[in-house]
């Protein structure tokens, strides 16, 4: 033990060699300290306390000394004493303590006690050292603020790089959802692997693959678009291989190149790739994995540079388990998926849409209208089956069916002012209650239109399990027995 801890525990002069301390010299280290030093007996009465501690305190060291630690917390000076946990815990002891009454009051302090034993294992002092670690916190708060401003700005930047990125875009990206759709667009433009757009129709899978196109490398290249729903199958293969002279009917004599030919070192879309025919599938995966079609009636293959996008509207996996697409097929189309959500799950885009739509058409038929508040608010409560094609269908349908210059709720479609929701909607509702609303009444028409779950599910091209889920939420629970 050292001469200090042994000056302490006797409290006695110590007759020690000249170049040793003497006990006026360790008050003098101890008033010379800048940390806070506090010294009590085995019981906690305080012997002595140096002017650190007065200072980060601010109670006089005369009212100090004599008193119990216990007793100044009782009479709340500061929250809790570590002399006096260290005394029940019989060891060296942290916390975290707060002034609670005087100048200081407010201050947070750190202080440290460690009992001091002797020979018999009784505590005779115990030291406390105390810290301000007020300007410690300020300071750590101040790092966090700019920590988290840091991540504002951050974000800030990084959504005006987006903005700047597709302003020659027609994207709409407010809601969260749709900004992650649009961030990973912008990403895989970057690089030429092939995407896979999915996404209920109308949703704008076509307005995608336009913006990937365009960002990419290959955007000086021609983007060539086939919507393979649109086309009879037997007419599809050389619609996207062409075919040589001669090789059926009404053939060109000098044959005709095919969609892959005309996007080479440009990007071919396939709209609706679900549609395409379980024979042609095998076809169209060779021309992926090699780059190398060959024509109807052709004998030479020919090699292409082309980037694929592939959208379709159907469940692709739950065709692939049924047989009628192609596993092989399926995940080369798959490397990178993007999933555009419906506009009922978008609705903050809906006001920048329709002013979209506004601009667009106000310029197409050189009008000057404008849309009343009120109208996008009915726009808000409606379910959208059409998403953003029936959006844009509406828009022009008011606008170019009416002389006014605003178009007002008196110009909406019956089917949006009236069937959207069978109850008033009075001045206490807001938009979750509207979509609560919109949702039990499309499960309510399901169920009298479908027998099960399973045929719900199938028809709004969700999982089972979220159409029981809804059920039970809206206490439809009538069929949740049938599968």
């Amino acid at each position: 033990m050292n001469k200090f801890c042994h000056y302490l525990l006797k409290n006695e002069d110590i007759n020690v060699p000249s170049d040793q301390l003497v006990p006026c010299e360790l008050e003098e280290i101890i008033e010379a300290s800048h940390d806070g030093l506090f010294i009590t007996d085995g019981s906690g009465n305080i012997l002595m306390v140096n002017s650190s501690w007065v200072r980060i305190c601010g109670i006089p060291k005369d009212f100090m000394i004599g008193k119990n630690a216990q007793d100044m917390v009782d009479n709340e000076y500061y929250s809790e004493s570590s002399v006096m946990a260290a005394i029940k815990a019989k060891e060296e002891t942290s916390i975290m303590l707060e002034m609670t009454k005087g100048d200081k009051k407010g201050q947070k302090i750190l202080a440290t006690a460690i009992p001091l034993f002797d020979e018999s294992g009784k505590i005779r002092r115990v030291v406390a050292n105390i810290r301000d670690i007020s300007e410690i916190i300020s300071l750590q708060q101040k790092l966090e603020e700019t920590l988290n401003l840091n991540t504002v700005y951050i974000a800030e930047l990084e959504q005006m790089r987006l903005q700047q990125t597709i302003k020659n875009c027609d994207l709409i990206a407010i809601s969260e959802v749709t900004r992650r759709a649009v961030e990973m667009a912008v990403q895989v433009s970057k690089v030429d692997t092939i995407v896979l757009i999915t996404g209920e129709s109308g949703v704008g899978k076509e307005v995608f693959a336009d913006t990937i196109h365009r960002l990419s490398q290959r955007s000086s290249g021609p983007l060539i678009k086939i919507n393979c729903g649109a086309i009879p199958d037997n007419l599809l293969e050389s619609e996207l291989f062409g075919y040589e002279s001669g090789s059926f009917t009404g053939a060109r004599k000098q044959g005709k190149p095919g969609m892959f030919e005309m996007a080479n070192r440009g990007t071919l879309f396939l709209d609706e790739i679900g549609d395409i025919s379980f024979n042609l599938q095998g076809k169209l995966l060779r021309a992926l994995q090699d780059q190398l079609i060959m024509r109807v009636g052709g004998v030479k293959p020919i090699s292409v540079n082309v980037r694929i996008i592939a959208a379709t509207n159907k469940n692709l996996q739950s065709m692939m388990t049924a047989g009628s697409f192609r596993d092989d097929l399926y995940y080369r189309l798959n490397v990178v998926s993007i999933e555009i959500p419906p506009l009922r799950e978008r609705l903050e885009d809906i006001p920048l849409l329709s002013l979209f739509f506004l601009d667009r058409i106000n310029k197409k038929y050189h009008y000057n209208k404008c849309i009343s508040p009120d109208v996008i608010e009915h726009l808000l409560t409606y379910y959208w089956p059409g998403n953003i094609r029936e959006l844009e269908n509406v828009i022009e349908r008011m606008m170019v069916m009416t002389e006014d210059a605003e178009i007002q709720t008196k110009h909406l479609p019956f089917n949006i002012k009236n069937q959207a929701f069978s109850e008033d909607l009075g001045e206490g509702i807001n938009l979750k209650q509207s979509i609560e609303s919109t949702e039990r009444q499309l499960f309510e028409r399901a169920l009298t239109k479908y027998k099960s779950t399973r045929e719900i599910a199938k028809a709004l091209n969700i999982d089972q399990s979220t159409v029981v889920r809804k059920m039970k939420k809206h206490k439809l629970l009538c069929l949740t027995n049938k599968q």
